[in-house]
């Protein structure tokens, strides 16, 4: 049976009223045209405190419905549980665009501009258009899977779903320590297979490459190129230098901790050949940056087109710009340098990084074992034979 209307005038202004036929299940409150629009449960007490608890409106619940809610609301009170505190505790619950607000006001700044670039993208193009209007603590295990999956098949490729699943996981970390959840929801999400690639640049290749630079009609680029393949730096470490993090006399680079991906002042010697490409870029540098981008008040973005570009001139097929980071550690283990100083040169924090280029070391190890074979056979032909005769 539905509820028959109650008028303002019928009632004291300002209170609710049982219903005649629901008088212990639910109340009606009038609405501002006064009609009765609010079904509630009086007089439940709730942590000391009289408190009416809202059901719904009128018409939209029956009285059959709001009596049985109202029974349940009911027995959550008698169990001394707060049923509108936690409605409004839910509603007042941060959702993912919350996490996404907080993440990168207290923790982005951190990271690297270009770090935080990429990060940016995935959140705001990824996540939030699929997550965002999300609670934080609604959000499911299930839920992060089909946004790997929608990632992996339709809006991204297989490697970006994984990296945008880290980048979610880390926020979620942060989450359960300003206990917004108590567990992440993105921990132990199956990943998409990656081919772990190792590209080295043969010195043929190389060579070629250099030749192809020198004809490159973007001299900034071809320089930041040509650094790269000198130093062994990042990409972004390059692009991003300034001069005063050279010391030209001294021959140094130190990259401050805002530069690097370890978060740390990595200070590294740069080799004569640096050294002189550096010298001649600042005869002629009259801005901040190293390799500045148009207008000289910022530095270059990216050298994407014009490494394709050298690379086509140069015939060489299936190498990233990073490869040049690989190819630059593989000639230094090729040439017996110990993998802590590899490490120290590329500014690796975690020996497993470096330990990567252990196997090059097979022809220095190989020499080196050669080296005192041949010296052993050496100290055997200089030994004097053996004097014979009887003892006396």
């Amino acid at each position: 049976m539905a509820l028959r209307p109650l008028r303002r005038a019928d009632h004291p202004p300002g209170l609710g009223h049982r219903h005649e036929r629901c008088p212990r299940a639910c109340g009606v409150q009038p609405g501002r045209s006064g009609v009765s629009d609010r079904l509630f449960l009086p007089g439940a007490s709730v942590g000391g405190r009289q408190r009416r608890i809202t059901i719904g409106s009128y018409p939209d619940w029956s009285v059959a419905a709001a009596r049985t809610e109202a029974g349940n609301l009911k027995r959550e009170v008698d169990l001394g549980n707060d049923p509108m505190g936690e409605r409004h505790a839910d509603r007042a619950a941060p959702t993912m665009r919350d996490l996404w607000d907080r993440y990168k006001r207290d923790h982005l700044p951190r990271k690297a501009a270009r770090s935080q670039a990429d990060e940016t993208m995935m959140w705001e193009k990824l996540v939030l258009p699929i997550l965002g209007k999300h609670k934080v603590t609604d959000v499911t295990h299930t839920d992060i899977e089909a946004l790997h999956r929608d990632i992996t098949t339709q809006r991204g490729t297989p490697v970006r779903a994984n990296r945008v699943i880290e980048v979610v996981r880390r926020a979620f970390n942060l989450a359960t320590r300003w206990e917004w959840v108590e567990k992440n929801p993105a921990s132990g999400q199956q990943r998409n297979p990656e081919e772990k690639r190792q590209r080295y640049l043969s010195p043929e290749e190389l060579s070629r490459l250099s030749t192809a630079l020198e004809a490159h009609h973007e001299p900034i680029s071809a320089d930041a190129i040509r650094m790269l393949m000198l130093t062994g730096a990042r990409k972004s470490e390059v692009l991003e230098a300034t001069w005063e993090m050279f010391d030209l006399d001294a021959g140094v680079w130190t990259k401050p901790s805002a530069h690097t991906k370890q978060r740390k002042e990595h200070r590294v010697p740069v080799s004569a050949n640096a050294l002189t490409l550096l010298k001649r870029i600042r005869e002629t540098a009259d801005g901040p940056y190293v390799f500045p981008g148009k207008g000289g008040d910022h530095p270059l973005t990216d050298v994407k087109r014009s490494w394709a570009a050298v690379c086509k001139v140069a015939g060489i097929t299936g190498a990233r710009i990073h490869d040049l980071r690989h190819s630059f550690a593989s000639l230094l283990a090729s040439g017996g340098v110990s993998l802590p100083m590899i490490g120290a040169m590329l500014g690796h924090t975690q020996v497993q990084t470096t330990q990567r280029y252990a196997h090059l070391y097979d022809e220095p190890l190989r020499a080196a074992a050669d080296h005192v074979g041949k010296a052993i056979d050496m100290a055997g032909k200089k030994s004097p034979p053996e004097k014979s005769g009887k003892s006396v």
